[in-house]
């Protein structure tokens, strides 16, 4: 550097401060100048410039994508060199999820180092360690969360807050298209901010975030997932890398997952293997205000659902398929007081097929297609966005469906404000629903054709939340009224659903389904200690359920004849010969509970007890409703040493004698498990490490059954299982 020249020349060097990595393409430049520079792949930089343009105090900048902008003041008069500059990382808010980024007191969230530990094949059984969810489920392929009694359409299970596009909501048997080994985390989502996900949230919101859109990586990552279980003899795997080339960054993935029969502690569930594949590809662009993306997954699902003597007695095997295209453009901006703009597109190209077991042809085919448009703008307090969402269902085989169009028009806002005593949420969704069936029959089997027409719907959802901090209690109490249009099958379904055996007929007039909800918790936390209590309550007064419109007393016996033959509830000639009936109908319904958390820390000691309880109730015929969560006490026992951690959880489901119709009774039951994790460091440095998860569910091997499985009849729930997950990051 010479004072006495009209340029300046200063030199430097720019390292990474988490493990003193040299950065390459680092912007230097002055502040409210055009003098800049950039690094080299050892972190060198010059930076040149005129003394007659600028004055004697500068501020340098210094940023790079993926780490923390930092700023240095220099006075030119110093006639000195830079010293040596190290940024930090930092964690660019480009996630996908429609949610603030700082969690209000009515989120849970299930972080990467805990969902090691409740990992399992599925999302339903993978939640199920958390108070008042539980598994629906027909074998371990075809499971879906139970929420406070509410399942199907009642929640939104979503994938960085869309859609998965697929038909799990509708039936048992149709899978999530997920694979846990994609996940990072996992959300449960409650009160107000739930309705910028969609109208029907009364049961709450299930978001999973995927890495589609990593963090801007300054070298090429690696990380592999394996693992296995012993009940399902399965073993799985997934690698992931990014391909970082200046401000762009390629991503590749693939998931594969193979298990054998489901085993129980009386024997194997028979036509319970499954295959499973799934291939992402995603390219991203990263701006100095955010990014471009693209994102295509390929998803294969090949499984089986066990046999029942009230249906196919060999079983059904079903084929699906999903393609899934994604585009997402994310800036932040000033406009007014928004600070983040988004667009995204979805195309979803999905499609299963339900075989008779090892038959070369299926028997019922369901396809749909979905395009999802969605734009949001963003602060730290206030959400507006706008959604539209066209799917085209096309059915084929041995259903009688109507091919049919929907269409969804949202508009939605939510808004967090700071007053003085207490903290208010509000949030408001407006929806118009328009369903179009086009029937290729002129007569159906059981719905007339006449009813079979366009329905038009438009409702509002609404919620207000209020919080309220004194010392160390808090009190969070919301109201939601949350509403939701009917589903295409919940309307026009008149079909066999094979993988269930059911035979499953529609209502063409249903109405919109409304629910009030009620929710108040009261928590006291200090530092070692926690407690909170919550009640909730929900009312409907059309609540749609798919009912069974009779049952068999005598039992049937393969090769004579039905001794119910010829009665209405059973459909003949479906299935293996015949299927029992279910119709959707209305009731007014409550759906009310109670659900207690206690913490007490201790050094390296942690101790947890979770309480949940659900009541569910038929207002119209003063029965209780039919699939409701038994009461459920969770135990747990953390032992925390270095780099590993040590958990004993005990589960205990109490007997369940209050049955809805048709439903039989469920003994008690309680379950151990073993967890052992441990933090890896292979390559002895920051850059090459894993975690190694030990877990042995249900240690002691009991005899346990599930009252929402619907093969309890057949075999209790998996015995003592061994699970071994590893994962690893270059």
């Amino acid at each position: 550097m010479n004072l006495f020249s009209q340029t300046i020349t200063l030199n430097g060097k720019i390292f990474s401060s988490t493990d003193n990595s040299p950065i390459e393409n680092a912007n230097i430049f002055v502040e409210k100048t055009n003098f800049g520079s950039t690094s080299n792949s050892s972190g060198e930089f010059q930076l040149i410039f005129d003394l007659k343009d600028i004055s004697n105090e500068i501020t340098i900048i210094v940023d790079h994508i993926g780490f923390e902008s930092t700023k240095i003041n220099y006075n030119v008069n110093d006639n000195r060199n830079l010293d040596d500059v190290f940024l930090n990382p930092s964690v660019i808010q480009i996630e996908e999820v429609n949610v603030l980024s700082e969690k209000d007191d009515f989120e849970l969230e299930i972080k990467a180092n805990e969902l090691t530990e409740k990992l399992s094949t599925d999302l339903a059984t993978t939640l199920s360690y958390l108070p008042n969810i539980n598994v629906l489920s027909f074998g371990q392929n075809a499971t879906k969360p139970v929420i406070r009694g509410y399942s199907g359409n009642r929640f939104f299970i979503s994938k960085n807050g869309n859609e998965f596009g697929d038909l799990s909501s509708t039936a048992l048997d149709h899978a999530i298209t997920l694979d846990l080994l994609q996940i990072d985390a996992i959300e449960l989502i409650r009160g107000p901010k739930t309705l910028i996900y969609g109208p029907n949230t009364v049961g709450g919101v299930i978001n999973t975030t995927v890495d589609y859109i990593p963090n801007p990586q300054e070298k090429p990552a690696v990380r592999l997932y394996s693992g296995s279980e012993s009940y399902n003899n399965s073993y799985f795997g997934m690698i992931k890398i990014d391909l970082p080339y200046k401000n762009n960054q390629i991503s590749f993935s693939g998931n594969s997952r193979n298990t054998g029969n489901q085993t129980t502690p009386l024997g194997e569930l028979i036509n319970t293997s499954s295959n499973n594949t799934i291939f992402d590809f995603g390219i991203t662009n990263f701006t100095k205000k955010g990014f471009r993306n693209f994102i295509f997954e390929k998803i294969n699902m090949n499984y089986g659902i066990p046999p029942t003597q009230s249906g196919h007695i060999y079983g059904v095997d079903i084929k699906l398929f999903s393609n899934y295209y994604q585009f997402h453009l994310h800036e932040e901006i000033n406009f007014l007081n928004f600070d983040d703009f988004h667009v995204k597109y979805l195309f979803i190209d999905y499609a299963h097929e339900e075989f008779e077991n090892d038959a070369p042809y299926y028997d019922v085919r369901l396809a749909q297609k979905t395009h999802n448009f969605e734009m949001e703008l963003k602060s730290n307090q206030t959400i507006v966005g706008t959604e539209f969402n066209y799917k085209k269902l096309m059915p084929d085989g041995f259903v009688w469906t109507p091919l049919t169009n929907r269409y969804n028009f949202s508009l939605y806002a939510f808004n967090e404000t700071n007053l003085k005593s207490f903290d208010l949420l509000k949030s408001i969704r407006s929806d118009f629903l328009n369903i179009i069936p086009n029937p290729q029959m002129t007569r159906y089997s059981n719905l007339d054709i006449n009813e079979i027409k366009n329905r038009n719907y438009f409702f509002i959802s609404y919620s207000l939340g209020v919080r309220k901090k004194i010392d160390n209690f808090t009190i969070r109490s919301f109201f939601i009224n949350s509403n939701r249009g009917p589903s295409i099958e919940e309307l026009y379904s008149d079909g066999p659903h094979l993988g269930i055996y059911s035979y499953e007929i529609g209502k063409p007039d249903l109405d919109t389904e409304s629910t009030i909800g009620f929710e108040t918790s009261l928590e006291y936390k200090s530092e070692n200690f926690s407690i909170n209590i919550n009640p909730f309550y929900n009312f409907s007064n059309n609540y749609f359920q798919m009912d069974k419109m009779g049952l068999c007393d005598e039992e049937f016996i393969l090769g004579y004849s039905h001794p119910c033959a010829g009665e209405d509830f059973i459909e003949w000639g479906s299935g293996s010969g015949w299927l029992y009936k279910y119709q959707i109908d209305e009731k007014k319904a409550e759906i009310k509970g109670l659900e207690i958390n206690f913490q007490m820390k201790y050094g390296f000691f942690d101790l947890s007890y979770d309480f949940s309880n659900v009541i569910g109730d038929n207002l119209n015929s003063n029965i209780p409703l039919s699939y409701m969560n038994p009461t459920k006490h969770i135990f747990s026992t953390d032992f925390s040493l270095k780099n590993s951690n040590l958990k004993v959880r005990l589960i205990k489901l109490n007997s369940q004698n209050r049955l809805g119709e048709f439903e039989t009774f469920t003994p008690s039951s309680m379950t151990t498990d073993l967890i052992f994790t441990k933090k890896l460091n292979a390559c002895k440095n920051a850059c090459c490490k894993g975690d190694l998860s030990v877990k042995i569910n249900n240690l002691f091997d009991q005899l346990s059954y599930n009252h929402l499985s619907r093969t309890k009849d057949i075999m209790p729930e998996p015995g003592r299982n061994l699970v071994i997950l590893y994962n690893f990051n270059i």
